[in-house]
C-alpha cells in the first residue's frame, strides 16, 4: 500500500494542530529541549502526552512534523522579542551596539522559557541539511542572515578582518548559546552579564585594543597565510 503524502505546510500558522494539543506540545518541547532531533524519543514524548500513535500520525505526519509545529510556536516567540530589530534591518552601522539588542533580547528570551531556549541550541549543533530543510518551511534562516551581517561588519572595518568571519559568527553564536553559563548571583543579572559578554567580544579581556608588536606580528602573519 502506497503511504499518503503529508502536507507538512499545514503545521504552520494559526492552525498549527499542536496548538489544540497542550499535553503533547509540552512533552515534545520537554524532549527536543533535552536531546537533539535523531535522539529525541517518539515514543516517550507519545507516552507523557497520553496520546495514540494513531491520532498522532493523522495530526502530524511523522516525528519531523511534530517538530516542525513545535518549532513554529517557537520561532513565533523568539521572533517576537526579534521583530523590533528586524525592523532595524540588522543595521551594520553600530555593529556592537545591535549586538548588545540582540544579546538582551536573547537573555529576555531564554528567562521566557529556557526549555525554547536550550531547543534553539541544539538546533545550532544539527547538520546544514537537517536546518534547510526546516527553514525551508519558514522562508527566513536567522542563521544564515546573521552570518550575512558579519560579513558586513567585517567589510565596514568594525571587526578586525584578520579573523575568518566564520570564526567571528561561531563565537558569538556560542557565546550567545551559552549566556546562561555567564551568570551568578540572581537570575535578574542576566541582562547585565549580556552587555558584559559584548564588551569582551569588542575590546577584548583588557579593555584596550591591542598594540605590541608581537600581535602585530600574529596578524601580520595570519593576513600572509589567508592570502597563500
Amino acid at each position: 500500500m502506497k503511504k499518503r503524502s503529508f502536507n507538512y505546510h499545514a503545521l504552520i500558522g494559526e492552525n498549527n494542530p499542536l496548538l489544540r494539543f497542550p499535553e503533547l506540545k509540552e512533552a515534545a518541547i520537554d524532549e527536543f529541549a533535552a536531546r537533539k532531533y535523531a535522539d529525541a524519543s517518539l515514543n516517550d514524548i507519545l507516552r507523557k502526552a497520553g496520546m495514540s500513535k494513531g491520532s498522532f500520525y493523522h495530526h502530524f505526519g511523522d516525528k519531523f512534523g511534530l517538530y516542525l509545529a513545535m518549532m513554529d510556536i517557537l520561532v513565533q516567540k523568539k521572533l517576537s522579542f526579534f521583530y523590533p530589530l528586524m525592523r532595524e534591518n540588522f543595521s551594520t552601522d553600530d555593529f556592537f551596539g545591535m549586538l548588545k539588542k540582540m544579546m538582551q533580547a536573547t537573555a529576555e528570551f531564554m528567562m521566557s522559557d529556557e526549555r525554547m531556549h536550550h531547543i534553539s541550541n541544539k538546533l545550532m549543533e544539527e547538520d546544514d541539511e537537517f536546518r534547510n530543510r526546516l527553514f525551508g518551511f519558514f522562508g527566513f534562516d536567522y542563521y544564515k542572515s546573521f552570518s550575512e551581517w558579519v560579513y558586513q561588519a567585517v567589510q565596514s572595518g568594525q571587526i578586525d578582518s584578520s579573523y575568518p568571519p566564520g570564526f567571528v559568527v561561531k563565537l558569538i553564536e556560542i557565546l550567545f548559546a551559552n549566556i546562561d553559563k555567564f551568570v551568578t548571583g540572581v537570575p535578574g543579572n542576566l541582562l547585565e552579564t549580556a552587555i558584559q559578554v559584548i564588551d569582551v567580544i569588542q575590546y577584548g579581556i583588557t579593555g584596550n585594543p591591542p598594540a605590541s608588536d608581537n600581535y602585530q606580528n600574529r596578524t601580520d602573519n595570519r593576513q600572509t597565510k589567508g592570502k597563500g
